[in-house]
């Protein structure tokens, strides 16, 4: 269209000069004009060569981009990359391991899982279960919340019976208990077997030793066969599946918190945050000197 206009206005210019003689000098300098506004016609062409080529060239790089991201797909598949847990996450990561809440994949690339990670403790790898730093989320669940999982995974949670399970299922996994108190002082105990089973058995705990670590065992060598709870099925405040005959034990001293109780128990982390009985005793009788729980797992 500009150059139409050009060629037209150029055409009427010599035009008048034979027609009106007096038009002559002022075509000429419309000329000079002509010439500068065709030198802008033709600096506008380059520019928009230039700009088509970016374009073509960004049209390229959004199509290598995309084979790129289609060809990381397949090696992914084809190498079969599994993200199942913290370990594998920790062995995939190349730069810096820091503790943190991280994504898993513990079916297929498909799923996915935010978990906390313990990246530091005892070589790294450790996938939290659960993890309380307040009392702000509340463990006094029923059956099928503890089955499918609950809370803020940056905050409290319990990962779910049904996820510890799938885990835990035909591995060799160590369990890693922590419990901070108001001084600072974290104090841990670490199991060298940990497994749990499916609902159909009520999540039976299968725990075995060593037992080794600063808190002291408090679930296997109690002392007593009634807080013994390796081999205990899991209750909840509507699932009594503990060995007291008259009590609920998650009603009663759990207040409302499942856990794998005996009759009852020396060790419950899932128990009421602001009157908590035993959370591990000894030390601890009571939780008011507690400010976090942690129990990870990690496939040995």
């Amino acid at each position: 269209m500009v150059w139409a206009a050009f060629i037209i206005c150029g055409v009427l210019c010599i035009s008048a000069q034979y027609i009106y003689p007096k038009e002559k000098n002022r075509c000429a300098s419309n000329g000079e004009a002509m010439e500068r506004i065709r030198e802008i016609l033709l600096q506008q062409m380059r520019i928009q060569e230039t700009v088509d080529s970016l374009r073509l060239m960004v049209r390229r790089l959004e199509e290598d981009v995309t084979k790129t991201y289609e060809d990381v797909q397949i090696v992914k598949k084809g190498l079969k990359l599994k993200l199942v847990d913290c370990q594998d996450l920790y062995m995939y990561i190349t730069g810096p391991k820091q503790s943190g809440v991280y994504t898993i994949y513990p079916f297929d690339n498909e799923s996915r899982l935010k978990v906390f990670c313990d990246m530091e403790t005892e070589d790294g790898g450790w996938t939290a279960i659960q993890r309380r730093l307040s009392g702000s989320i509340g463990f006094n669940r029923t059956w099928a919340e503890y089955k499918k999982g609950f809370g803020n995974v940056s905050d409290s949670y319990w990962i779910g019976n049904d996820m510890i399970h799938h885990l835990t299922k035909g591995r060799n996994s160590s369990l890693f208990v922590s419990i901070t108190l108001r001084n600072g002082t974290t104090l841990y105990e670490r199991y060298h077997h940990f497994s749990v089973s499916g609902e159909s058995d009520n999540y039976r705990l299968l725990l075995g030793g060593p037992a080794t670590g600063t808190l002291g065992d408090r679930m296997l060598d109690t002392g007593s066969s009634l807080e013994y709870l390796s081999g205990m099925s899991f209750t909840t405040l509507d699932r009594d599946h503990d060995s007291h005959g008259s009590v609920n034990c998650a009603v009663v001293w759990g207040g409302g918190g499942g856990w794998w109780y005996n009759g009852c128990h020396d060790a419950n982390l899932n128990g009421q945050w602001s009157d908590w009985y035993q959370p591990w005793n000894p030390p601890l009788y009571n939780g008011s000197d507690i400010t976090g729980t942690l129990m990870m797992i990690k496939p040995h």
